[in-house]
């Protein structure tokens, strides 16, 4: 979707506020949070960052952020530059694996082809894995996003290609000099061994000056969303909550919507959003 169209599609569900948090670009903002004004829609500007990490994945959210800032666009840059030089490398693999697949399709499937989004060029759009898993589903050599990654793409799969990641502690710092907050996004996709390795962790980041935790997502489970509370409270960690909408299906084929998460079992409280903003207003204390 266009950053107007997550605008329309947020009035008409009745959100109140919603955030954009594109992978390791802020291209869409400007558009976003006009598109916001002009509809009377509160506008979070934000981002989503892939952070260098051993095992799973860790993902940072930065919430409320200046997108105008230079130093902080220039890292982007620098993680985005790590995307187009991986793309290629992957569809080629792919090719080596007997599968028909070009970047002209990948890029036509994340909209560079056909203008995409207005004023953004191909060094700011971020294209990744989830594009090249559209067209392997288009073309029939999966059935689903999750199916892609499962066979192909993923860690450890045979047409995986690693790509140029920033530490969590550079990622976190870079966010702070956007003026923006720092959040753990959805913790359990880290696959830490155990509840006690996950506390460790995200003792680790608080020290290097991680500001909050998503407690609430799409996909936690009770006992999930339970564990991220009592981390939050035991740290000191601001609460946010997402339903990681990307305007198709989520993980393993489930249809994920703005808003209300997977089968309308997520409700995120406006309250949240008010202790975001008091919390940046504090100076991060």
């Amino acid at each position: 979707m266009t950053p107007a169209q997550l605008v329309e599609r947020a009035k008409h569900l009745g959100l109140k506020a919603v955030a954009l948090t594109d992978h390791d670009t802020v291209a869409g903002l400007g558009l976003f949070q006009t598109a916001g004004q002009a509809r009377d829609l509160e506008t979070i500007p934000g981002v989503e960052i892939s952070t260098d990490y051993p095992t799973g994945t860790m993902h940072l959210l930065g919430l409320l952020i200046d997108s105008q800032n230079q130093g902080f666009r220039a890292f982007l840059k620098q993680l985005a530059d790590g995307r187009q030089v991986r793309n290629p490398q992957i569809v080629e693999r792919l090719k080596q694996l007997g599968l028909a697949i070009t970047m002209e399709e990948v890029e036509a499937e994340a909209g560079v082809s056909n203008a995409g989004i207005e004023g953004v060029g191909l060094s700011e759009k971020s294209i990744g894995r989830p594009h090249i898993a559209a067209v392997l589903i288009r073309k029939g050599y999966a059935e689903s996003k999750q199916a892609a990654f499962d066979k192909y793409l993923a860690k450890g799969r045979p047409a995986y290609v690693p790509r140029f990641l920033a530490s969590a502690e550079e990622s976190i710092n870079q966010i702070h000099s956007a003026s923006g907050l720092a959040i753990l996004a959805h913790p359990p996709y880290i696959m830490a061994k155990d509840d006690e390795e996950l506390e460790r962790i995200v003792g680790e980041l608080k020290r290097k000056g991680l500001d909050g935790i998503e407690v609430y997502f799409s996909t936690h489970t009770r006992e999930q969303t339970a564990l991220c509370e009592r981390l939050a409270r035991e740290f000191g960690l601001v609460v946010t909550g997402g339903s990681d909408f990307h305007g198709d299906l989520g993980r393993g084929g489930t249809r994920v919507e703005l808003g209300s998460g997977v089968n309308d079992k997520l409700c995120v409280s406006y309250e949240l959003v008010e202790k975001l903003k008091e919390y940046k207003a504090r100076g991060r204390r």
